[in-house]
């Protein structure tokens, strides 16, 4: 880089504090030195700060007081590094933070700042690894296989950021040149003068023809450089082996990959003969398979001998991290024991992928800040990388950025568009169509049990079974937003009247339909009907439902009421006859939409980009349109069927303003999709490690609304990792009584437990919580005390996704994660990686959350008793599945510390005590008897 004289001062410093005006003193300076593309020179220099250092700076750096009470103060060194930096361009990992510590420091003790161009890798990292989840420099480092011996040291600091510094450049070079032009032109919003490294590299590349060539796997449409996708899924299968009906041959199968286990076994037989000898009437299989079974790998061995094209295997369970686990743990396992390439895709909706036609008009006709900038360089260079388009592969913390809005796929087919042969959506959908193994969301399979993706006769396995019916009952729950309704139809109205002469002019060349003021005039008509009808529908429900039942003192704040007696709209035909109406009138608009989309297919002439912007901006709001009308239908048929039950929830953000009413429903009733996906599949395994209540089905046969003719067997396979001899139960002997505590006094009470535990027992911890809202509260404490300083706390909501701190906290020697909901279940942790689980309280349901509040008063009114069959019930199931996170092997050890004593002072105590693995010790005294037992336990 010649303009940069290949001349660079890479500088990290470890100071006293991280804000300069809280008195932050610099304790080190490093710096490496690049010439030439080598890193020729490492200098070290401490420095007295002339202030206390914090021990938390003690414990992140190492420095003290004492190793640095010899060494020179900054007034003494500042020459020399001045010197040193200010011909050379300055690069740092977070070089607003470096850079401008240093010039403060510099300006504090009188001399002039730094003026040097600047370079940041935290910033680079991001654009050209687009797929790493942590650009903290220790994941960085390890992602690249950097040696990175002393972290948050800054002569060892610098030395790896330099080292990364010179495989970005590298990385740069390898770019193809359209990619390179895109980067250097939008990376005029990167900080600093980072974007010199693309201006200069792209200069010194045109200059050079050969630079131009594209890698065979590689090609350009529009300036956006692609790659290519093979369209068929590519397995290799040997269908004539047999399935391994012995032990013998199960050994000699697993020999030298897995030990044989007898429950995985007796698992795999079982699956395997049930589906060779199948009921036509009976399909569903219940089965409890303890944790630590293997019980993945025991359905997909029996199944893989069975399966093809129309006789797949489906596997629906409940959260990305558990897909992930399958797809990237389990198949590759499959794969290696059965010597074949069985390929498993993870059916997933549109909206997942990103759409290149609606990325291409974001990258000129959306201006946003330069964040977006930045995420918009990140995406070209990933398109260099990806063959699905799935954009969950950026691995980003949130998908809150404007642009996701702009460019996720809405699902409808591409013709005559620009990249109408390179859409990953349908790539994607003949990748599913192809794919003998599918893994997906429990509720995308209930929104989508008619899809021809699942194939003929296929088999499905339910994992995590005890949530399959809230799946689908919250499948089965619509939400509609009058205000969002309402704007969906202004912008379907204001891009048809502010784009009319466009549209007009484009059609009128089609004899089929033509596209005139007339048809605009119709169009205004039915506008205005919906306008009226969307007003009364509005004044009916606040007027029959919410007017009279909210007190005048509570009208000021966020109103919310619940129907759950499945009384909504009966002894109210005006309500169905509005909602009949509106129903037709949004439908003839978006059918006259719709209308348009078919001319626009119909065109052979050449198709402006301008009108090309529009029908994309129209098929986003009619898309939305649709969806709200299949949700007005079903709740109009709802209502109809006075035999179902479901509850409504009433929402109004407010009170003397009805066009900001929500309503949504709750689907108590799931017998219809229960009926529906038993006649989808041949044969249905519902698997979970908790499932029965002290070996009874009852609970999970209730909640499912199962009948007896439909259920072929029920099975418990006993535990075999001896959980109560590796495990054991402790309960603080002081714990206060949590229901009489306040929010605040709980989260203190929570927070001291977690401190006096992380302090005294050196071992991976977990803490599960019932709520998020907890969770972030009792987070916010500890970053405030210093077991910040010696564990790396990681928080689901808090500290990334959740895929991204299971990742850390597997490999984290001293990580503590704060879970909720997914946590508590599917996800493994062996050898070590977790032996202390803190559970926070008895994991009840909130009675106040309004599908559970919904789902218990229908209880209550068929005359059950809501705590002993589903409170109760759901706790224990809760409380096993936690559990079961700690011992997944049968050397695994762990130990449970239970902050709720209800469990000793109420009734039902004894009831979840006695549905616990049978002889898991219970020990319940003071804390300092507790950490010594836990140490001598797990030591």
């Amino acid at each position: 880089m010649n303009d940069l004289k290949n001349s660079y001062a890479v500088v990290d410093l470890e100071t006293t504090n991280s804000n300069w005006h809280d008195n932050g003193r610099i304790i080190q300076f490093g710096c490496a030195l690049i010439e030439n593309g080598e890193i020729t020179h490492i200098y070290d220099q401490k420095i007295n700060p002339k202030v206390p250092i914090p021990g938390r700076i003690t414990a992140l750096t190492g420095l003290s007081d004492d190793d640095v009470k010899d060494s020179p103060t900054f007034e003494e060194v500042a020459p020399d590094i001045f010197k040193l930096l200010k011909n050379r361009v300055f690069i740092a990992h977070n070089v607003n933070f470096d850079l401008t510590f240093l010039n403060r420091e510099l300006k504090r003790i009188g001399m002039n700042q730094l003026n040097v161009k600047a370079i940041d890798t935290v910033e680079l990292s991001q654009i050209l690894f687009p797929t790493i989840s942590s650009y903290k420099l220790q994941d960085l480092t390890h992602y690249l296989s950097i040696t990175h011996k002393n972290p948050h040291s800054a002569n060892s600091d610098a030395h790896v950021t330099a080292e990364l510094f010179l495989i970005i450049l590298k990385r740069i070079q390898q770019l193809p040149i359209p990619t390179l032009q895109m980067l250097a032109k939008f990376g005029k919003n990167t900080i600093r003068e980072t974007n010199l490294v693309f201006k200069t590299i792209l200069e010194e590349r045109e200059k050079n023809s050969r630079s131009s060539v594209l890698p065979a796997y590689l090609y350009e449409k529009n300036g956006l450089i692609l790659r290519k996708k093979d369209f068929h899924v590519s397995e290799r299968i040997d269908h004539t082996t047999k399935y391994p009906q012995t032990r013998e041959a199960k050994k000699e199968l697993l020999d030298g990959i897995l030990d044989y286990r007898v429950n995985q076994s007796k698992l795999m037989d079982n699956i395997y003969h049930t589906s060779q000898h199948r009921d036509k009437v009976k399909k569903w299989n219940l089965i409890e398979a303890p944790t630590g079974a293997g019980k993945t790998l025991g359905y997909l061995l029996p199944l893989s001998y069975l399966i093809n094209v129309d006789q797949k295997l489906v596997i629906a369970t409940t959260t990305k991290v558990l897909q992930q686990q399958i797809v990237e743990q389990s198949i590759p396992l499959l794969n290696q024991v059965t010597d074949n390439e069985y390929h498993a895709e993870v059916v997933k909706s549109s909206y997942n992928f990103i759409d290149l036609d609606r990325f291409y008009e974001a990258l000129d006709n959306y201006r946003l800040h330069s964040h977006t900038a930045i995420l918009k360089m990140k995406i070209i260079v990933w398109l260099t990388m990806t063959t699905t388009g799935d954009l969950s592969e950026l691995h980003l913390t949130n998908y809150n950025s404007p642009l996701f809005s702009i460019i996720r796929h809405r699902g409808e087919s591409k013709e005559n568009t620009i990249f109408s042969n390179d859409d990953f959506w349908l790539y994607q959908q003949n990748r599913y169509l192809e794919s003998k193994i599918l893994v997906t969301n429990q509720a995308f399979l209930a929104r989508h049990l008619d899809s021809q993706f699942w194939g003929k006769n296929s088999y499905l396995v339910i994992d995590e079974a005890n949530h399959f019916a809230g799946s689908l009952r919250s499948a089965s729950s619509p939400t509609i937003d009058f205000l969002k309704l309402n704007e969906y139809v202004k912008k379907i109205s204001d891009i048809l009247y502010q784009n009319r002469v466009t549209l007009r002019y484009a059609f009128t060349e089609v004899t089929t339909q033509l596209w005139n003021y007339q048809d605009l005039q119709g169009m205004e008509t039915h506008f205005q009907a919906i306008d009226e009808l969307m007003q009364r529908l509005e004044y009916n429900i606040f007027g029959t439902y919410v007017q009279n039942k909210v007190k005048f003192k509570d009208r000021e704040d966020f109103v919310s009421i619940l129907d759950s007696n499945h009384k909504f709209g009966q002894n109210n035909p005006k309500l169905f006859e509005l909602l009949s109406d509106l129903i037709v009138e949004l439908s003839l608009v978006s059918n006259r939409v719709e209308t348009l989309f078919d001319q626009y297919n119909f065109q052979k002439n050449f198709i402006s980009v301008e009108l090309s912007k529009v029908i994309s901006n129209l098929t986003i709001e009619n898309n939305k349109l649709r969806d709200v009308i299949l949700n007005l239908d079903d709740l109009l048929q709802a209502i109809q069927e006075k035999d179902t039950k479901f509850g409504v929830q009433i929402d109004m953000r407010d009170y003397y303003e009805v066009s900001t009413l929500k309503i949504s429903w709750r689907q108590f009733d799931i017998q219809g999709l229960i009926e529906e996906t038993t006649e989808r599949f041949s044969q249905i395994f519902a698997i979970g490690a908790a499932i029965t209540i002290q070996k009874d089905f009852s609970h999970f046969i209730l909640d499912t609304q199962l009948n007896q003719n439909q259920i072929n067997q029920m099975v418990i396979l006993p535990d075999a990792n001896s959980i109560s001899k590796n495990s054991k139960i402790y309960l603080p002997s002081n714990l206060p009584d949590i229901q009489s505590l306040s929010s605040e006094d709980y989260y203190a009470m929570v927070t001291k437990y977690i401190v006096d535990v992380l302090d005294n027992l050196d071992h991976q911890t977990m803490i599960l919580f019932n709520s998020l809202n907890t969770l972030s509260n009792v987070y916010d404490r500890l970053m405030e005390t210093d077991v910040k300083e010696k564990w790396e706390i990681l928080a689901q909501g808090v500290t990334g996704s959740n895929e991204k701190i299971k990742k850390r906290f597997a490999i984290g020697r001293r990580s503590v994660l704060l879970g909720a909901n997914s946590f508590w279940e599917g996800v493994d942790f062996p050898n070590k990686m977790l032996e202390i689980l803190i559970v926070t309280r008895i994991p009840f349901e909130s009675p106040e959350q309004p599908d559970v509040k919904i789902k218990q008063d229908i209880l209550k009114q068929q005359n059950l008793n809501v705590f002993k069959v589903d409170s109760l019930p759901n706790a224990i199931l809760q409380l096993r599945q936690g559990l079961g996170r700690l011992v997944r092997t049968p050397n695994d050890r762990g130990v449970i510390l239970l902050l709720d004593n209800r469990i000793l002072t109420k009734s039902y105590g004894k009831t979840i005590l006695d549905s616990l693995p049978k002889g898991l010790p219970v020990v319940n005294e003071d804390m300092d008897t507790i950490k010594k037992d836990i140490n001598e336990f797990l030591n």
